[in-house]
């Protein structure tokens, strides 16, 4: 062992530390190597890591269930991996105030079963959350189709521990959800990606679990006829918790995208273009939203209407929450984010259909439609017509960022976007929380 093995193996003990990872290519980052990789059993150890990882000027890339590791630029010089699995403990659970603190390397199913038993839920759907921690759903910021109904990891988030560059832990918040004296230094960390603090420990505030739940499919010949229901809904008085807009690849060149296939198959009238509405609530509250949006479909065009319950309904959403997963990506293909005003949603997709069919190249679709925010999967041709989608699209729509791909495109390409709202603020704050670049050096946009 090196001076830094030993010292880590100290804190954690040897069975905890990985130093020899030639025939461990799972704890690569986009297909570069650490030369430790370390898993703490408690925030004090994590910090006192984090702390001699520091002083031997060792960069630091936290990693969690590992689900989310192809986001942002490829590490460059050496790294250690800090994993939180083992960081997995129920801190406080107060179901009859509808709050609950754990810590972060809990997986998002782990936790929706603790919840399930008390009849509660936290509504953060998240791609694959048999592995997905509560760490890196908040680093990344990943949004799920209910966040229509819900809101966001920042709306549900209140309090947060983290650990610094130098291994200090601070906290923000608490365990009242109507916390508001000093800084709201949780939507610092929320989306940083791990390049501002470790997040070790996160305090949400709970919902109750809907009495009923359905969904209603329909499908259309058409983007248009979909978008026109859309907007039907929109402008009623309904309140779906999610409108999900998905849209497969006509050509039927990406066979093999099993999450897509898997949304399809599970839809009783499968099409190139389905509208998901996901009501939940009071019986009488989801029974009318199966009324009038069966109604404004019909209006809209479509050509079939089917009403998924109970089994069925979890499942379809179970397989549209996993579209955007990046922990397995073909050598041929991309994943894109695309952010817009919700009126330019089908406009934004529309050109990256019109591209898509001018290259001849695949595109899949899972759109939050009344969010104003896409993900696109792009398969097929060259590395130089899927670099050229993904820049012309760029062109069109600035807010367009690349999740997975190769990690030469990923190293070169503006992957955040055509330009960072805030850049020298953003800059500024990472020189005063981290200001010898040691947190995912390089990896995030500061």
């Amino acid at each position: 062992m090196n001076p830094l093995s030993s010292q880590i193996a100290s804190i954690v003990g040897t069975s905890y530390l990985i130093d020899d990872l030639a025939d461990y290519p799972a704890y690569a980052v986009q297909g570069r190597i650490p030369i430790l990789v370390v898993a703490p059993g408690s925030v004090e150890e994590l910090a006192h890591v984090v702390a001699a990882a520091h002083a031997a000027g060792m960069a630091v890339i936290p990693r969690g269930g590992g689900t989310m590791q192809a986001w942002g630029r490829p590490p460059a010089g050496d790294f250690m991996i800090v994993q939180t699995t083992r960081l997995s403990r129920v801190r406080i659970y107060e179901p009859d105030d509808l709050t609950i603190s754990v810590e972060a390397g809990m997986t998002m199913q782990d936790l929706d079963a603790l919840l399930a038993v008390h009849g509660q839920m936290l509504p953060l759907d998240v791609p694959l959350p048999a592995r997905s921690t509560i760490g890196g759903v908040l680093s990344t910021a990943m949004d799920g189709p209910r966040r229509l109904g819900y809101g966001t990891s920042r709306d549900l988030l209140i309090g947060v521990q983290v650990v610094e560059a130098t291994g200090r832990s601070s906290k923000a918040g608490g365990m009242v959800v109507k916390n508001v004296s000093g800084f709201d230094m949780m939507k610092l960390y929320t989306g940083s990606l791990g390049s501002l603090a470790i997040i070790v420990s996160a305090n949400f505030k709970l919902l109750p679990r809907p009495r009923a739940a359905a969904t209603i499919a329909c499908t259309f010949n058409t983007p248009a006829d979909a978008f026109a229901l859309v907007a039907a809904i929109h402008a009623s008085q309904l309140t779906p918790v999610a409108v999900e807009y998905l849209q497969k690849d006509e050509g039927g060149r990406m066979k093999d995208e099993a999450s897509m296939s898997a949304v399809i198959s599970l839809i009783p009238h499968p099409s190139s273009f389905i509208l998901c509405v996901r009501a939940e609530g009071l019986p009488a509250a989801v029974e009318r939203h199966i009324r009038d949006v069966a109604e404004m479909a019909e209006r809209a065009g479509s050509s079939r209407m089917s009403v998924l319950r109970d089994e069925d309904h979890m499942a379809v959403w179970a397989a549209i929450n996993d579209l955007p997963q990046t922990f397995s990506v073909a050598d041929d293909e991309l994943l894109l984010r695309l952010g817009c005003l919700p009126s330019d949603l089908e406009r934004a997709l529309a050109d990256a259909s019109a591209l898509a069919s001018r290259q001849g190249i695949a595109l899949a679709v899972a759109a939050r439609a009344l969010s104003g925010i896409a993900y696109l999967r792009v398969r097929g041709g060259d590395e130089g017509l899927r670099h050229q989608f993904h820049a012309d699209l760029l062109a069109r729509w600035p807010q367009l960022a690349i999740l997975a791909g190769p990690p030469a495109l990923m190293a070169e390409a503006p992957i955040w976007g055509a330009s960072v709202p805030n850049l020298a603020l953003m800059q500024r704050i990472k020189q005063e929380f981290d200001p010898d670049n040691r947190l995912n050096p390089g990896r995030y946009v500061v």
